[in-house]
């Protein structure tokens, strides 16, 4: 990937290139020069790539690379100024590279540097006339060169923003979204839950009268079933509605985390098989967390880790702190998912489970918790290569942070 600050830039990134060829144009213009070549930097192998090159040799050296510190572009970066070489048979500072494309012994060399810090190096050879460039060639070139840079730190400044707002709007629209959902779950349940209670009170009564093996008792216990899972949702949708409109003003209890996830393990003891096997990483120094619901996050992600390992696998859970954020990992062997998937888990309603075997509320309900916590989610995952599901929580939250801060 070349140039990875201004390919960051998304959508305007070729805009960006294309703005910086131009101004090598220009400055081949101005200084009238025949012969210019402009390299970008690619931070990821700290290297100088030729993207573009104008000469009337009509040679195709593009993608040619040069290491910082290498040959004329790279010696003018560790310079980290534009220099100008009248006569490179005479200027100490440089040596011919080889070409033999040149025509005079005249060039300049302006490196850009923008807040991220370097850009690329633009160069200019060959004036028209046959004379050197002059100072004022050479002042000319730099002050554009300048005035480039600033149009550059502003397209990417730009750019930044554009993908904050966007950032923000996507999640003013998923907020809006629990919100809606909140609100009509909170009257809906309730409308729900009463004739519902009443029918599962009945259908046990049903189921208690006749005895045996029966056809009809097992039609009821079909029923009941089926009864149950209606109240398992009901009872989720409730907990995401009071979740949503739940006000942050709340007694300060801290748990251990360490026990809470044992806990969450043991309360899904009935799902682990024989051949699913958990492999414990906790730092057992860790200090009491705010408890903000963080048991049912826990819970849930280890749930869908065994569900997604119906015929057993490994499940490895850690717990430690990472430059002053408390991550709690969850490794399955599991089935994994797909990048279409992943885009969706954390919206209401979204499964990928069987009919009646999830509601599609419960990431739901711990990316909200997690957001109490100002902290995030981030999954990684690929079809048949398992996931890896990553709690992060700031440390704030931790009991010793708070009470020093107290």
């Amino acid at each position: 990937m070349i140039v990875p600050k201004i390919d960051e830039a998304n959508g305007k990134g070729s805009l960006l290139r294309g703005f910086l060829h131009q101004t090598l144009k220009d400055l081949m213009s101005v200084t009238d020069a025949t012969c210019g070549s402009f390299f970008l930097f690619d931070s990821c192998r700290n290297e100088l790539v030729l993207d573009s090159f104008y000469n009337s040799a009509q040679l195709h050296i593009e993608g040619l690379r040069k290491r910082i510190g290498q040959g004329i572009a790279g010696k003018v970066v560790n310079s980290k100024s534009p220099i100008l070489v009248k006569d490179i048979d005479k200027d100490l500072r440089f040596t011919r590279n080889g070409f033999s494309h040149y025509k005079t012994k005249s060039f300049i060399s302006i490196p850009l540097f923008n807040s991220l810090g370097l850009v690329g190096v633009i160069n200019l050879a060959d004036k028209s006339s046959g004379e050197p460039f002059s100072e004022k060639d050479f002042e000319l070139a730099v002050l554009l060169s300048k005035y480039s840079c600033m149009v550059i730190e502003n397209l990417l400044h730009s750019t930044k923003l554009e993908n904050e707002k966007e950032v923000l709007d996507r999640q003013k629209a998923l907020l809006e979204k629990y919100a809606s959902v909140g609100k009509l779950t909170a009257g809906v349940v309730h409308e729900i839950n009463n004739p519902l209670d009443s029918v599962i009170r009945y259908a046990n009564i049903l189921i208690t009268l006749l005895e045996g093996n029966s056809v009809a008792r097992e039609y009821l216990l079909e029923l009941k079933n089926g009864l149950n899972r209606i109240a398992n949702i009901t009872k989720s949708l409730l907990d995401f509605s009071h979740r949503v409109n739940r006000g942050s003003a709340q007694l300060k209890n801290y748990v251990s985390l360490n026990q809470l996830i044992e806990d969450s393990i043991d309360s899904l003891r009935n799902k682990i098989n024989g051949s699913t096997h958990i492999n414990r990483r906790y730092n057992v120094n860790l200090p009491k967390i705010l408890d903000f619901g963080l048991s049912h996050v826990v819970t849930n992600i280890i749930k869908n880790a065994l569900d997604a390992m119906p015929e057993g696998g490994t499940l490895e859970i850690s717990a430690d702190m990472h430059d002053s954020v408390l991550e709690i990992g969850f490794k399955d062997t599991g089935c994994g998912i797909s990048e279409e998937n992943k885009e969706l888990i954390f919206e209401p309603f979204f499964t990928t489970k069987g009919l009646g075997k999830g509601s599609g509320l419960g990431l739901a309900i711990c990316n909200e918790i997690i957001n109490k916590y100002e902290g995030k989610i981030e999954v990684k995952s690929l079809p048949g290569e398992g996931s890896v599901f990553t709690v992060l929580i700031p440390q704030k939250n931790l009991e010793h942070v708070q009470s020093h801060k107290s």
